[in-house]
């Protein structure tokens, strides 16, 4: 078996791009290892790896199934049949179409691909409630794609909470957790608007939920009018008309 260890710089969603790309070649009856590795090669040239998340280490086994079709074949030319986007771990099939001299016939040559990919993510280490911050209950850990069943949440873990209770020693998804609330329904906000040097403050009760950035309906306790602003912070909400 034939092993080749090289740096490549891949395109796709990578936070590293320069990773470590490992591709595993069987031997073949029919094909020296040099002449499979240059197919396998070609064929990774029509690949495009777009694999989410903070990938670590790309890892690709890549393989020519049908070697014995080339028997007999002076080869003149190859080139790709089709490209191929990879976006998650999985098998994965890239034909080549090579011309042989002296024939006016074409034989496909199938190279085969597993692909999987090391990631960062977190994992519990505690039990975390419904409405707990994950702060002090995870830790960063990789995690081989493969293994996981959904979209692995890398961010800040002081600035989410769960909305399910997550038993401790599991990965924690994008799924799992959720931004908290920066204002809740029935609380008391400070209502602010400014324009052209004008500067207006007063108290308002919020009649929906909302995290920073959202547009909710605030009443002002004092006119009893309804208008819309956006939370800014915990405490206070921007009218969005003056």
């Amino acid at each position: 078996m034939l092993c080749s260890r090289r740096l490549l710089t891949l395109k796709g969603k990578f936070n590293i791009l320069i990773l470590f790309f490992v591709i595993f070649f069987s031997s073949s009856p029919s094909l020296a290892g040099g002449k499979e590795e240059s197919f396998v090669n070609l064929a990774l040239r029509n690949v495009e790896f777009s694999i989410s998340g903070k990938v670590e280490k790309l890892l690709v086994d890549g393989r020519v199934t049908n070697g014995q079709v080339l028997k007999g074949c002076e080869i003149e030319n190859v080139v790709p049949i089709s490209h191929l986007v990879i976006r998650r771990p999985g098998r994965f099939l890239i034909q080549l179409k090579v011309k042989c001299k002296n024939s006016f016939l074409t034989r496909t040559l199938n190279v085969k691909f597993n692909v999987d990919a090391e990631v960062w993510g977190f994992e519990t280490t505690n039990v975390v409630e419904r409405g707990e911050y994950l702060t002090g209950k995870v830790k960063r850990k990789k995690f081989l794609l493969s293994t996981v069943r959904g979209e692995l949440f890398d961010g800040n873990p002081e600035k989410v909470v769960a909305k399910t209770r997550l038993p401790a020693g599991i990965p924690v998804l994008k799924r799992f957790v959720e931004v908290p609330f920066a204002v809740k329904r029935g609380q008391l906000v400070k209502i602010v608007a400014e324009k052209g040097g004008i500067y207006v403050e007063t108290t308002g009760k919020a009649l929906q939920n909302g995290r920073v950035g959202d547009i909710i309906k605030v009443k002002n306790i004092y006119s009893g009018k309804v208008i819309e602003g956006r939370v800014k912070d915990e405490e206070t909400v921007v009218i969005l008309v003056f």
